[in-house]
């Protein structure tokens, strides 16, 4: 399945000091959710060429034995070609495909802010689980809001 890829966006990234004694802690949810997007116009962005998702994900990392933890909410807009379903549609490997330069983008900004405040980069490496899928918390929590 080709992607075109809009730039990964960062929400927000924090970096706090932890007790190396504290529970570690390694939770990514990813989200994939079709936004109402739009062009310069107000105009619904054209997705004949194949839907349009957001994929977002919040997470909240403790390395084991690490002093330090990280936080944060970072996303990326991609178009699928040729595909016109719904995110539940999504082959695992699809949603791993997808949402994978954005765990990058996590494992790079711990590694570099790791490099400056610890005079060391920590590499974080989230291996792809093959049972990976969206997250349906936000979907949930989108339907009790309403």
């Amino acid at each position: 399945m080709k992607t075109l890829k809009g730039p990964v966006t960062v929400n927000s990234f924090h970096y706090d000091v932890e007790s190396p004694t504290a529970d570690a802690k390694q939770d990514l949810h990813i989200s994939i959710d079709h936004p109402d997007l739009k062009d310069e116009q107000g105009k619904p962005m054209d997705e004949s060429k194949g839907k349009i998702f957001q994929v977002i994900i919040p997470f909240d990392i403790h390395p084991e034995g690490a002093p330090f933890k990280v936080s944060g909410l970072i996303g990326q807009v991609v178009q699928l070609t040729d595909f016109h379903g719904n995110p539940d549609d999504l082959e695992p490997k699809d949603v791993q495909k997808i949402s994978r330069p954005v765990v990058e983008y996590i494992e790079t900004l711990t590694y570099q802010v790791t490099a400056v405040t610890l005079n060391q980069g920590i590499s974080l490496n989230f291996t792809a689980h093959s049972e990976i899928k969206p997250d349906e918390q936000p979907e949930e929590k989108k339907n009790k809001d309403k």
